[in-house]
C-alpha cells in the first residue's frame, strides 16, 4: 500500500454509484443523513511472460514463410491448409458448348492457385519455395472441430503424398512490368500452376455430379478436400495472405452467335470453409527470464503476459467496503536502436482469466467487460490501460469465500488448491465489430492476432501498479 487519500462529500453519490460496477442495491443509502467516505489505494501486480502455446487457429487470414526477429532472436515459421468454397448450385454451361477434346470428353485449358496479398514481413526480393498438396479425401477437416496453432498437417495428407506442384518466386513479383507492379490496381499474388489433369478432374465432377457443387460441404467432400501449402525454404519472409483462390480455366462455345469465350471456374478461400495455419516459433524460453525489467507480448502463438491480481490484498482491511473502480495500465517499452524488432506492435489486447483463455477462444467469445476486456493501444501515451476491473475482482474475492466455505478450507489452502484463481492472461487480439443503427458498436468476434507482431511491457521484476478506489457508507 503507497497512500491512501479520504474524504467525506453527500455531493459525490450520483458520481460514485454511476462509477461502481457492483450491485448497488445492497450500498445501504437509505436517506440524506448517510455520509460516503472515498479512499484510494496503490497496490502491487505481479507479471511475468508466458508462453502461449498452441493457440485456436481461427484466423479469417493465413500465413506463409519464415522470419528472424534481431531483438528476440528466434524465429518463426508458418504454413498453411486451406479448404475451398463454391457458390451454391455452382453449373457450368451446357455440356453441348463446352469445348471438348477431339475424343469428346471435357478437358481443363489450365488450372493454378493464386495466393493474394497485401502485406508481407521481410525482404522483397528473398526468394521463397513452397510446395502445394491436395488434403486427403478420407480425412477431411471437419467444420464441427477446433483446430489449433500446432495442427499436424501431415495427418490430413494421402499416404505418400507428393506435391501437385513447386512454386520459387520473390514476394515482389519482377517478372512483371514496374509499372504494372507498383500500380495501384495491382493485387499481388503468387500465381502456382497446377496439373492440368487436376483442372480436368474438377471440369469432369462439374458436368457429370452436379449435386457435388450444391454447396461448398458437399464440394470439399466430393471433388477437392482443400490444398496444403508448405514452404520448402526461404528464411528472411512471410506472406499474410489475404485469399487464396483455385482457377480452372476452359472454353465454351454461344451457338447463337458462333463464339468462343474464354471462361474460369473459381473456388476461393473465405471465412466460410476452413483455413488453419500452423505455428512453429524456435526456443522462446529465454524470454521468460522473471529477472528481466519486462514482460513481452509476442505473436502469432508466442508469449502473453500472464498478472496476478491483489485481490486478498484489496480486501484487507475494507471488507466491508465496495470497489467503485480498480484500474491498470500497461507501459510499453520502446526498443533500444540496436536491437529493435522490425516486428509491428500490437494494436488489441485482452484481458481473461487464465483459466478461461483456451474456452474464451474456442467458444468464440466475446470480451463482456465483467471477466474479459479488450484495450486498444493510446499511442499518445505509450500505454494500453484497462480502466476498471472492478466486477472482476469482486467476482474472484466472491469465489474464493464461497470456496473457502463449502470445502472447510483457510484462505491458504484455498490459494496453495487453487493457484491459478487470481491469474489473468493478456495476449493480443484481433476485433472485429459491428455498428447499429442507433449508433451502437458491438463487438462480433475476437480472435487470436496471427499478425506477427511483438512489443515489451514494463513488468516482471518491475511491479506494476493497480489504483482502487473505494467507498463506504456511513450514518
Amino acid at each position: 500500500m503507497n497512500y491512501k487519500t479520504a474524504f467525506m462529500a453527500c455531493t459525490m453519490i450520483a458520481a460514485l454509484t454511476a462509477g461502481c460496477d457492483e450491485d448497488t442495491g445492497s450500498l445501504g443509502i437509505t436517506d440524506n443523513a448517510d455520509l460516503i467516505t472515498s479512499s484510494e489505494e496503490a497496490f502491487t501486480v505481479k507479471s511475468a511472460s508466458v508462453l502461449l502455446g498452441s493457440v485456436v487457429a481461427n484466423s479469417s487470414k493465413s500465413y506463409l514463410g519464415e522470419v528472424y526477429d534481431p531483438e528476440t532472436q528466434t524465429a518463426i515459421r508458418a504454413e498453411f491448409l486451406s479448404q475451398f468454397y463454391s457458390l451454391e448450385n455452382y453449373k457450368l454451361p451446357a455440356d453441348s458448348l463446352i469445348i471438348k477434346c477431339e475424343d469428346g470428353t471435357i478437358q481443363a485449358d489450365s488450372a493454378e492457385v493464386r495466393i493474394y496479398y497485401t502485406n508481407y514481413y521481410g525482404t522483397a526480393t528473398n526468394p521463397m519455395k513452397i510446395q502445394v498438396y491436395e488434403l486427403d479425401s478420407e480425412n477431411i477437416l471437419r467444420e464441427d472441430q477446433t483446430y489449433y496453432s500446432d495442427i499436424d498437417i501431415e495427418s490430413y495428407l494421402p499416404q505418400g503424398a507428393t506435391p501437385l506442384a513447386t512454386k520459387t518466386f520473390t514476394p515482389s513479383d519482377y517478372t512483371l512490368p514496374e509499372d504494372k507492379r507498383l500500380s495501384t490496381s495491382y493485387y499481388a499474388n503468387v500465381r502456382v500452376r497446377l496439373p492440368k489433369a487436376f483442372g480436368t478432374r474438377i471440369l469432369r465432377a462439374a458436368n457429370e455430379h452436379p449435386e457435388w457443387f450444391a454447396s461448398s460441404w458437399t464440394f470439399i467432400h466430393n471433388v477437392c478436400p482443400g490444398l496444403y501449402f508448405k514452404l520448402q525454404s526461404g528464411t528472411g519472409t512471410m506472406l499474410e495472405m489475404d485469399v487464396a483462390a483455385l482457377n480452372v480455366y476452359f472454353r465454351y462455345k454461344d451457338a447463337k452467335i458462333d463464339s468462343i469465350y474464354d471462361a474460369i471456374a473459381r473456388f476461393t478461400a473465405t471465412p466460410e470453409v476452413i483455413q488453419s495455419t500452423r505455428i512453429a516459433n524456435s526456443d522462446l524460453t529465454p524470454l521468460l527470464d522473471p529477472s528481466l525489467p519486462y514482460t513481452y507480448l509476442k505473436t502469432p502463438a508466442g508469449i502473453a503476459t500472464e498478472l496476478t491480481l491483489p485481490v486478498d490484498e484489496i480486501y484487507s482491511n475494507h471488507a466491508n467496503d465496495s470497489i467503485n473502480r480498480a484500474s491498470l495500465i500497461l507501459t510499453r517499452m520502446n526498443s533500444s536502436s540496436q536491437d529493435a524488432s522490425f516486428l509491428p506492435m500490437p494494436q488489441t489486447l485482452l484481458l481473461v482469466r487464465k483459466q478461461e483463455v483456451q474456452s474464451f477462444f474456442s467458444n468464440r467469445q466475446v470480451a463482456d467487460d465483467a471477466t474479459s476486456f479488450t484495450t486498444s493501444f493510446d499511442a499518445n501515451h505509450n500505454t494500453y490501460t484497462y480502466n476498471n476491473l472492478s466486477y472482476l475482482i469482486s467476482l474472484l474475492h466472491r469465489e474464493k469465500l464461497n470456496g473457502m466455505k463449502s470445502k472447510s478450507m483457510t484462505s491458504e489452502e484455498w490459494n496453495a488448491a487453487n493457484p491459478d484463481w487470481n491469474k489473468v492472461i493478456v495476449t493480443p487480439v484481433v476485433v472485429t465489430t459491428n455498428t447499429t443503427s442507433s449508433g451502437t458498436t458491438n463487438q462480433t468476434s475476437v480472435t487470436h492476432d496471427f499478425s506477427l507482431t511483438s512489443t515489451r511491457l514494463v513488468g516482471a521484476s518491475q511491479p506494476l501498479t493497480m489504483q482502487v478506489i473505494y467507498s463506504s457508507y456511513k450514518r
